[in-house]
């Protein structure tokens, strides 16, 4: 089973539509659910590395090496896609799901675009 941590940026209504896709090949909780508002980008990523999560966010920060280490470290699904309401947050996550079974999110680096998936694994060393 797969843990998802979905980021404060993430519509809450996306965590039940999510579980409910995934049944139980996915444990979904947010950083809301957890307390974790205030944390920062870097904070939330080593979380995630620690509890063995994959991060589902908005924010560019999870992929950018300037800012944090080691990704996609234990996996990050970025959402580049506005506007960021629920309806076109859960657009983009079917489009990966379509594309990409939830259990390829680990050890990922994936952006969604409007019209395209990017998807890189990280190789085993």
């Amino acid at each position: 089973m797969i843990k998802i941590l979905l980021d404060q940026n993430i519509p809450a209504l996306i965590g039940p539509w999510l579980q409910d896709k995934l049944g139980e090949k996915a444990e979904i909780t947010s950083t809301r659910q957890l307390g974790m508002e205030r944390m920062t980008d870097v904070e939330i990523f080593n979380f995630c590395q620690t509890h063995g999560m994959v991060v589902i966010t908005f924010d560019e920060d999870f992929q950018n090496p300037l800012v944090v280490h080691d990704i996609p470290g234990y996996g990050v699904v970025r959402l580049n896609i506005y506007p960021t309401g629920f309806q076109q947050t859960c657009e983009a996550l079917q489009r990966l799901l379509e594309t990409h079974p939830v259990d390829a999110w680990e050890k990922a680096s994936i952006v969604i675009d409007p019209h395209k998936i990017r998807y890189q694994k990280k190789s085993a060393n």
